[in-house]
This record gives structure tokens, sequence and C-alpha cells, in this order.
């Protein structure tokens, strides 16, 4: 699926294929990365309902017929009525107040468009919704590599009731959502909240602290709007922070599922963490450092910013990932070493070969000419393997230039608008105007003040 946007904050124009493997947003600070990477993640997880004359229609045919053929103008239908809905969720996807939409998001625009391929994998994706209403189990049922929607009660094709046609509406719509969305799995974001959100999680709980401190202020009113209590919680952090809130106020039952990148994550805790992440029964995470044995537990706010920082990763790589999802990671060098940098890139690498799509948004040279160094390597494999594999690349490791979209935000004439950019991606990598200046010129300046020292 491919995104087009325009008039997010500082973004003018934006567009972005939510199918490349890899995709890297690179910049300047203040130039609408997170903004982007907010609206993304909302765009995917979002599941709120979606007014659609099209789907009415649909409904209106079910309901008669107990089942319908899908149509590439459906969907394609579908999903521009789900671009429109988010401009009235902006508040919500951004954690602020319709004053704050109308001033920073007034001329917002969103069109979701399908990229090749992709409604051939919502005909082969099979999708199954299921709701209980008492002894009844009511399916809206698609099978694989199928353009036919039934209606079940109980596991068998049923007339549709007259007092379910409500609750029919509201199921097509999240069976849309489903099938348009997850065809190829779900989608995450590590926001840069994440080095804090397992220390701080029962303070920063959503159910908990601000319902009683709104209730507080409150208290001195003969009646209470429990609606408004709602919708101002409901807006305390952006979408993608309270989704991450949630998981860790849940880790108790996270845990209780492994993910086929399990093995991934244990890779990171023994080659970069060098100790376990653990979660406790009760929910709270803990390390276990190689170091001082398996016997002391370390609470989380006493670990290191390596530890906290990383540990969202593992725990989604080893509780919640699954194959075809989309990972949004914002900065994700954020208080690594260049060295860890570099064996992060390379993890990152290896996970999009085994079906995992990545975004990362970095200021990270490290990052940059690490990955240009698997582009090249990618590139000579063939001829020279054995040189790849003596410089400490492995295979899984190598990059293709077509799997990866270079994204690159900076003002230009337009001071106080921009338009993100493709960066061509060429066999020997691609390059980010803005960090090259700077280290340029601090080669310059370091090289001047050198041969001037040699003078003295």
């Amino acid at each position: 699926m491919i995104a087009e946007i325009s008039y997010l904050g500082a973004i003018r124009k934006a567009v972005v294929d939510l199918q490349k493997p890899l995709t890297l947003f690179c910049g300047p600070n203040s130039t609408g990365k997170t903004y982007l990477s907010y609206l993304l993640y909302a765009i995917l997880e979002n599941g709120d309902y979606v007014e659609s004359k099209g789907l009415d229609k649909i409904v209106k045919y079910f309901s008669e017929h107990k089942e319908f053929t899908i149509s590439k103008e459906l969907v394609e239908g579908f999903i521009q009525d789900v671009a429109t809905s988010m401009k009235s969720n902006l508040g919500s996807i951004f954690g602020i107040g319709d004053t704050a939409v109308d001033k920073l998001f007034s001329q917002f625009e969103l069109s979701l468009i399908l990229s090749e391929g992709d409604y051939e994998r919502i005909i082969e994706f099979p999708c199954r919704l299921i709701s209980k209403n008492g002894e009844k189990e009511i399916g809206i049922v698609k099978d694989a590599s199928s353009d036919k929607v039934i209606y079940q009660i109980n596991g068998e094709t049923s007339g549709i009731e007259r007092d379910s046609l409500v609750e029919l509406r509201l199921m097509i719509n999240h069976f849309f959502r489903l099938l348009c969305f997850r065809n190829s799995g779900g989608v995450r974001m590590l926001t840069v909240e994440r080095n804090s959100i397992y220390t701080f999680k029962t303070e920063l709980s959503l159910g908990r602290n601000e319902l009683i401190d709104r209730i507080q202020q409150k208290s001195g009113r003969s009646e209470l709007d429990i609606l408004d209590i709602v919708n101002s919680s409901s807006r305390r952090y952006p979408l993608a922070v309270r989704s991450s809130l949630r998981i860790a106020n849940d880790l108790d039952n996270v845990q209780k599922f492994n993910s086929p990148y399990y093995n991934i994550a244990e890779l990171i805790e023994k080659g970069i963490l060098q100790g376990e992440v653990k979660i406790t029964r009760t929910g709270d995470v803990e390390f276990i450092s190689d170091k001082v044995g398996k016997t002391k537990h370390l609470p989380i706010h006493l670990t290191s910013s390596i530890v906290k920082t990383m540990s969202s990763l593992v725990i989604y790589l080893k509780h919640i990932a699954r194959k075809g999802d989309l990972l949004i990671i914002d900065e994700p060098e954020m208080n690594f070493h260049p060295n860890v940098q570099i064996s992060l890139l390379r993890i990152f690498t290896i996970l999009t070969k085994l079906d995992l799509r990545i975004i990362i948004s970095t200021h990270s040279d490290y990052m940059i000419r690490e990955l240009n160094n698997l582009i090249m390597a990618g590139t000579i494999y063939k001829k020279d393997a054995q040189l790849v594999k003596e410089l400490g690349y492995e295979e899984s490791m190598l990059l293709n230039k077509n799997d990866i979209a270079v994204k690159y935000f900076n003002y230009g004439r337009l001071k106080r608008l921009l338009d993100v950019v493709d960066v061509k991606v060429e066999d020997d990598g691609f390059a980010i105007e803005s960090i090259d200046n700077t280290i340029n010129e601090q080669n310059r300046i370091t090289e001047t003040l050198f041969d001037r020292l040699q003078e003295i």
C-alpha cells in the first residue's frame, strides 16, 4: 500500500510504499520524521469505525444474499474512505486537542493507493471474523485464494436476522480493516519513549492515574462528565505511545506467546546486551546479566541505558512479532555505542529477509555507512563471496538496492515547508547530504587546526 501525504506539519508532500522491506527516514531535526511515523502507524493500527458508502451497499446486499464477492473497486473505495477518516482522528493520533489539530493540520490530506501485488495479496489472505452473541457464534468468513465472503452462524451458512443488522455493519467494517490493512501482518512502533516505558509503566498508565487525576480535579463539581474524562484521557499521549503503554501493562499475558523471531531476540541478548531480558509472572521486566550470574535479577530501572532502550525491541521480537509485520523505530541508535549501532543494523537487515518490514528514522552516520557496506557487499557477493565473508558478513545480512527506500527530509527554498525526497540507491549505496556536509565541515576544521598546530 502506498500512502500519499500532504501538509502534515512541516511536510508539504511525502509518498511512502508500506510494502518496502526496509525504509529509511533521514534528515535534520524537526523536519517531520516522527510525525510521519506516527501517521503511518495509525493508518495500519487504527480500528475505528469508518463511514463508507461502498460498505453500506455491501451490508444491504449481504443481508439479503448471505454472501458477496470482493472486487478491486470495493477495496480501493474502502481504503480511500479510511484515508478520508484519518483527518478526524488526528487529535487521537498525535495526542492533542481539536484546537491544536486545527492550527497544525488544517490543510492535511491523505490518499491510500494499492501498490503492485496488494489486491492479489488480499485475495490470497484467509480472513475470519467471529462474534459471540449468547450461544450464537456469528462469523464473516473468506477462505484463502477466494474472493467470496460468506455469513455463518455456528459455522454454518445462515440467514441474517433483522436485529443483527447493526452488528453486521460493525463486523463488515472491521472485517475490511483486517482484510485490507492486516493481510501482510500487524504494525508496531518503538517510539523514543521506549527507554522509560517499562520503568514508568505504572505511573504512566492511562487506565489508573489519569482517571484518578481527572476525578480529583472535578470532585468539587456536582456532576462528573464521564465522557469528557474518557475523551481527555484518550488524548494524553500519541496513539503509538498509548499502544506501547497497553503492551507494557499486559506483559504477564504478552509473554505467553513465543514469536517466530524469538531466536533473533536471543542474538541481541547474547551478542549485544550480554544478558537476558525477562518478564516476571507479575508482568515486570528484569535483566539477568551474564557478568554477575543467573541469581541476580536487576529490575529494569536499575539497568544501563542500553538495556532500558533495547528491552522493547527484545520483548517485541520474543513475544509480539509475527511474519509480515511492519516495525517502525524512531532513532534506533539512541544511547548506543557505534559498534552496537552497526550490530543492530545488521540484525535489521536479517529481519527484512525473514519477512519483517522495517521503517527507521536515523541520524546515525554509522548506520548509514553500514547500510552502504551491506548494499555493496550484496552487489559483489555472487562474484566474490569469499571477500564478503572475510569482511565478516553473512549472506543473510546482505541487501539488494531495490529492497531499500531512502527518504530525505530537509527544508529547501521554502523555509516553512518541505517535500520528502527519494534518495537514489546505487550499487555502492546512497548519500545523505546533511550528514555528509556536517562531517566534511568537521574534517575541514580538524585538518586546519592540525596543520596550524604543526606550525607552532
